[in-house]
């Protein structure tokens, strides 16, 4: 996966709004086998969905509504197509699904991704007006994945929400492949995928290096840091982290600050597994958090800076 910063363009925030302190959940459907991040329980549509070589295949969609109060206000969907009765047109199905988002706008992220070790295919579109987080999976199952997350320009692109996708068996039980799995059963042998151990433990070096120390509010003091950073650990799902301690308002958090896989740039707490923040290191030696959960909730965005000699 291409870095411009710890968080790729595509990616960014999803949960709560400090104006209405709305709270996210799971919705879990095991009729179409998978679990999603939404603000609210979906409606359901169905609707024909046609493949380019003009097969008519039954989808079904969910949508659910963030409200206008809410800081991540905007429409969330995931399209569930059945490809049963066109095995053949699997290998194409992603292809084509992206073909028709970029359409949609200007596309300012388009990359292959792997989420919980399915390859997928990740977009940022954008309108005048709005920005679109696409994410497209194909599962062993025969049934490809197309959630859609559209958001205004001016709120935090959620791809909490874009990155939450899990896809369920048939008892409900979440699959994550424990190595690399092709788009399609029949896929090449030689496919290029983007996750390996190799690149993992690279990647994490290198953004753990960039948020390693002790860091500062712009009006704070390096003795009251806001931020420090502790020794490399791993999340309960096995995820790289670094464990570090934000503190403010006379409140002091421990978490994990997530720096691989499909959840980085998430702080999160260990004990409940649940986003804390989200961090995001900027030019020039500062990293950024936003609030996105309990016992943070509602407190404002801050920009810090990195303390001289704490990475000494």
């Amino acid at each position: 996966m291409r870095f411009v910063s710890l968080i790729p363009a595509a990616l960014a925030l999803f949960v709560s709004s400090a104006a209405s302190a709305q709270e996210w959940d799971i919705y879990v459907n095991r009729e179409n086998f998978f679990s999603l991040n939404l603000p609210g329980e979906p409606t359901m549509t169905e609707a024909p969905y046609k493949t380019a070589k003009g097969t008519t295949l039954n989808s079904r969609v969910f949508t659910a509504m963030a409200p206008a109060s809410s800081i991540l206000a905007g429409k969330y969907s995931l399209t569930v197509v059945d490809y049963s009765n066109a095995k053949g047109e699997m290998a194409t199905a992603i292809d084509e699904a992206t073909k028709a988002i970029r359409a949609k706008g200007v596309v300012k992220y388009d990359g292959v991704n792997m989420l919980d070790m399915h390859k997928s295919w990740r977009l940022t579109v954008e309108t005048p007006q709005t920005r679109i987080l696409a994410e497209v999976l194909m599962a062993l199952n025969n049934h490809l994945y197309i959630s859609l997350a559209e958001t205004a320009l001016n709120v935090p692109p959620p791809a909490q929400f874009q990155a939450s996708l899990q896809i369920l068996d048939d008892k409900g039980v979440r699959i994550r492949y424990r190595t690399v799995t092709a788009a399609t059963p029949d896929a090449s042998p030689d496919e290029v995928v983007p996750v390996t151990p190799q690149n993992t433990a690279l990647e994490s070096t290198r953004v753990a290096a960039l948020i390693r120390g002790t860091w500062k509010a712009p009006a704070g003091s390096c003795e009251a840091a806001y931020f420090k950073s502790a020794e490399r650990v791993k999340t309960k799902r096995g995820e790289e982290a670094m464990a570090g301690t934000v503190t403010n308002a006379g409140l002091t958090i421990t978490g994990q600050l997530i720096i691989s896989g499909p959840r980085e740039g998430q702080l999160i707490n260990p004990a409940n597994d649940q986003a804390i923040f989200l961090f995001e290191n900027k030019p020039n030696d500062k990293l950024s958090f936003s609030a996105i959960g309990a016992p943070a909730a509602g407190w404002p965005d801050v920009t810090l800076d990195l303390c001289p000699g704490s990475r000494s």
